[in-house]
């Protein structure tokens, strides 16, 4: 009997396992989701979600050797980045994306469900059955709202993974995880953070948005770093930390709106294409925001999906969303971003209403972590309830046989490399003794309790963290997965993520071949899964 897969979530990672999966289970039908409000029928930027339909064209590669451009997040990833560069337009992105997916060697098998989401799911014998979905649009008051004109859809399956930023599929499946830094260790917590009935903090997001003018020229070794052109003659921009933290009118801008909730930070950005005098900025934080919450599940059949832990000081994502674009238009947003260098003649672009151009969707960094035990959960476990520790990643050893992570190379899928990058929880943690403050100051500032050593080496990446105690077969490559939250700061990354799905995917093609649960794999089935991604081109030595 012909299998099936299914793929919640169109990210990066999710669009890696949807095509390692078409090619290592050659009779399985491939099901991927899209849950994002995008064209129904796949129109212009639709897959890659932060990546390509979030405006965030700028991959933040933890490189091995930067002159030499190589890196460790090799498979997906390295074949994108290759096509593409590091800094790309989205909708050619999405376009690389789509064709990647619907090859003809797939013969049609991966099927592509544009702009759907999860309103429920089957389950038997802790197994997913399979998944109702519902279409979903941007109504313009800028919400997310579910097309009650348009039919249902249900998909059954043998296999599921789980590669949104929501973590919806997950927390829809007997989810014996934690949200956001619950795992920190209690006195690095607020005191509404801490204890049984304690809700967590999410890491800040971000509203990607669209600027012209921008004068690249005006480089400065200290305040404004020009990239050089990619292969694909697309160039960046990195710098502002000089005006973030002394420049008055940004000062004011984030004294007044940063306790609203909206700061600016300094910039990195990238042309949306070669030649192009419009560039996507990742700028504007958006603190206090639930990635859990869609306002389309308040009420109506999917209200038990809207988290009834959410913090009473946080905004759904649909109204974070509509009320940071709203920041854009405040008098005193664009004079404090052209107190930025190269921003003194910059304007926003606009779409035909005149509205700001911003990602369709929010930047998320952080919503939730699947746990060993849910019975374990607690402040102060993000170094023993995890499969993958906050150690494993601010503690990596240089060899198979060094480090925290040492125990993880039997079991290991790949690489994950990056800083430990932590861009806030509130707005209180951008400033130290009264003044601004950034980048790794603010890491450290607010896990004062590390001495962070130098970051030289990745992370191996274990099967345990893509596979649930809680699901037989469901896989979790996506935000949910098995990583403490410090851990997060480094893993969610897209390149990064795109590791976690080429493993998914790989071992849901496995799975299926050999009609076995994911989460009953022995150690002859983990030595097949690794033989298949080192074939495949995915680095699993360091």
């Amino acid at each position: 009997m012909a299998k099936t897969i299914v793929v919640y979530g169109a990210t990066m990672a999710g669009v890696a396992a949807a095509a390692k999966a078409a090619k290592n289970a050659p009779s399985a039908t491939i099901h991927l989701i899209v849950p994002d409000p995008v064209d129904y029928n796949g129109n212009g930027c639709c897959l890659g979600a932060i990546g390509t339909v979030g405006g965030q064209n700028f991959f933040d590669i933890g490189w091995k050797d930067v002159l030499a451009r190589t890196y460790y997040t090799n498979g997906s990833f390295k074949w994108w980045c290759g096509q593409m560069g590091q800094h790309y337009n989205v909708d050619a992105m999405s376009d690389l994306l789509k064709r990647d997916l619907t090859k003809a060697e797939y013969g049609g098998r991966i099927k592509i469900h544009y702009a759907y989401d999860i309103t429920g799911i089957g389950w038997e014998s802790s197994h997913i059955t399979e998944v109702r979905l519902k279409r979903i649009f941007r109504d313009t008051d800028g919400t997310v709202k579910w097309d009650e004109k348009a039919d249902t859809l249900t998909i059954a399956g043998d296999v599921f993974i789980d590669a949104s930023e929501s973590g919806r599929l997950t927390r829809m499946s007997n989810f014996g995880g934690t949200v956001g830094r619950y795992d920190w260790p209690a006195s690095l917590l607020d005191s509404d953070e801490r204890g049984s009935n304690g809700k967590a903090r999410q890491q800040v997001a971000t509203l990607m948005f669209k600027v012209k003018n921008f004068d690249r020229f005006k480089a400065d070794d200290d305040e404004l770093t020009a990239g050089d052109k990619d292969n694909n003659g697309v160039y960046s921009a990195t710098g502002g930390t000089r005006a973030y933290k002394t420049n008055t009118k940004s000062l004011n801008f984030n004294n007044t709106h940063g306790p609203e909730g909206f700061a600016l930070k300094p910039f990195n950005m990238a042309q949306d294409g070669p030649g192009s005098d419009e560039w996507w900025v990742n700028m504007l934080l958006v603190f206090n925001v639930d990635g859990r919450a869609y306002n389309r599940d308040l009420t109506g059949d999917t209200s038990y999906l809207f988290p009834s832990d959410m913090r009473s000081d946080y905004k759904t994502v649909d109204d974070a969303w509509v009320a940071a674009r709203k920041v854009l238009d405040y008098p005193d947003f664009l004079p404090a971003l052209r107190s930025f260098l190269g921003f003194e003649g910059a304007d926003l672009v606009r779409d035909k209403n005149g509205d700001p151009v911003v990602g369709n969707s929010l930047y998320l960094r952080e919503t939730i972590h699947s746990a060993f035990s849910s019975s374990d959960r607690a402040n102060g476990t993000e170094d023993t309830n995890y499969a993958l520790s906050a150690k494993d990643f601010w503690n990596p050893g240089a060899t198979k046989n060094t480090g925290n992570d040492s125990r993880h190379y039997a079991k290991r899928m790949g690489l994950n490399y990056y800083g430990l990058d932590i861009n806030a929880y509130k707005f209180e943690d951008l400033k130290q003794n009264g003044q601004y403050i950034w980048g790794h100051e603010v890491t450290e500032a607010a896990r004062s309790d590390i001495k962070f050593p130098e970051h030289v080496s990745p992370t191996y990446i274990t099967y345990s963290a893509i596979a649930t105690n809680f699901v037989y077969n469901l896989l979790i490559p996506g935000y949910a997965a098995g990583i403490a939250s410090l851990g997060w700061a480094e893993a969610r990354t897209i390149p990064n993520q795109c590791v976690l799905g080429d493993a998914a995917g790989v071992a849901a093609a496995y799975a299926v071949n050999n009609n076995i649960d994911p989460l009953n794999f022995g150690s002859a089935d983990i030595t097949a899964v690794q033989n298949i991604l080192k074939n495949s081109g995915a680095l699993l030595e360091k």
